[in-house]
């Protein structure tokens, strides 16, 4: 486990949506805190309020979402108190996140160059240029074939592991201290999978990121985790460090 400083500190979490039956408790109690260098795995079956949290830490929950929590600070800063233009600020820069589906998450109109450039432009005030050797020196590290001619490519002309490869050097355009990946590796090849997920340990190594990583997979979790969040409709109801999690579960359904 790593013994870096505290990135990230969430306590009592609450996400309650309006309906026409009475509010949803879509998600209750939630309580984790994640160092530099860490990887927290939140792990549970489709609809459990993974990803919901994710969207919460990011700001992005739908429209009639609302959030509560007693605590919600990254980097020392309330995230609950922040107005919009702040969290535009951090979103991107400090904080990224790579969607589930990164075919309704990339930009269908614009090249994968007018996606990533402008990520790296708007945060970091650099030269068109400076952006795309950016991104370039990303498509090297996640392993992108063919970098100059990808550039030039529309999301739709990308294989499904191409597009993730995508999303991953969008999130990182900017070396961010907080990374959340809403399960990265989903609907690819297991051989694509293993190696997509060497890549994001080496950067995070490199970088010294915090990460998320959202997944019902526990072969991922094994492989990825530092600790682990058990989460059952709405509710963490396990956590602990990944061997503890493995070794000695205590609640039937982990």
């Amino acid at each position: 486990m790593s013994s870096g400083e505290l990135l990230l500190d969430v306590r009592d979490l609450r996400i309650d949506i309006p309906t026409p039956r009475g509010t949803l408790s879509a998600v209750r109690g939630i309580d984790f805190s994640l160092r530099r260098g860490e990887t927290l795995c939140l792990v549970g079956e489709s609809g459990c309020g993974k990803s919901l949290t994710a969207m919460a830490l990011m700001g992005l929950l739908p429209r009639r979402a609302r959030r509560h929590a007693d605590a919600m600070s990254f980097e020392g800063r309330d995230l609950l108190s922040l107005s919009e233009s702040a969290l535009n600020r951090l979103r991107g820069d400090r904080m990224a996140m790579i969607f589930q589906e990164p075919m309704t998450s990339l930009n269908p109109a614009l090249t994968i160059e007018e996606q990533l450039v402008d990520v790296h432009r708007q945060h970091r005030n650099s030269t068109r240029t400076e952006a795309r050797e950016r991104a370039l020196f990303l498509f090297d590290k996640v392993g992108v074939s063919a970098p100059t001619e990808r550039l030039r490519q529309y999301p739709h002309e990308l294989s499904g592991g191409l597009r993730q490869r995508m999303m991953i050097a969008m999130a990182l355009m900017c070396e961010p201290a907080l990374l959340l990946a809403d399960e990265p590796t989903t609907a690819l090849d297991v051989t694509i999978q293993a190696d997509l997920l060497r890549v994001l340990r080496a950067l995070q190594d490199e970088l010294g990121m915090g990460m998320i990583l959202i997944t019902h997979d526990l072969g991922v979790v094994s492989r990825m985790a530092d600790t682990v969040a058990v989460m059952y409709a709405g509710e963490v109801i396990e956590s602990g460090n990944v061997h503890q999690i493995f070794d000695r579960p205590c609640h039937p359904y982990t």
